[in-house]
């Protein structure tokens, strides 16, 4: 039988990196086009950089979770081959085991491949938004510094 006299520290610290990855991921998602765009790559050349990237970071973004809770639920001491809920937390301590049965049934639902398709139907078009932007931004300026010439 496992012990758990560090869980809430590790607790916190597993919260912690949770909250440092999505972010990076986002991060990631958010500026990679935009830095594209601000080294003036064509559209072409923006989206062969920008949307493996994207992709990559979707389907990361998608299982991060999943993995996550999985991890999460390994260092409780939970059982994932128990036929029942109370014989999947006979290892958890007392204080936690509410807690790991509802990351246990957080899993549920639609799978993480599906949230990443999802995603990706969602967030592909956007380096193409980023690099109209971009272009118009660039004529505005263009037509403000004539004037001013």
């Amino acid at each position: 039988m496992r012990t758990n006299k560090l869980l809430g520290v590790s607790r916190e610290r597993m919260e912690t990196l949770g909250f440092i990855v999505e972010l990076l991921i986002l991060t990631t998602i958010f500026f990679t086009p935009i830095v594209c765009a601000y080294k003036n790559y064509g559209f072409v050349k923006l989206s062969l950089v920008s949307a493996p990237i994207i992709s990559f970071m979707l389907i990361v973004s998608a299982y991060w979770p999943h993995f996550f809770t999985d991890v999460r639920l390994d260092f409780m001491g939970f059982h994932f081959d128990g036929m029942s809920d109370v014989e999947r937390v006979q290892n958890v301590a007392p204080e936690m085991r509410e807690e790991a049965t509802k990351l246990y049934w957080s899993n549920m639902g639609i799978g993480w491949p599906m949230k990443a398709i999802i995603g990706m139907v969602i967030l592909l078009p956007y380096p193409l938004v980023v690099w109209l932007f971009g272009l118009g931004y660039k004529k505005v300026k263009n037509k403000f510094s004539a004037k001013n010439t």
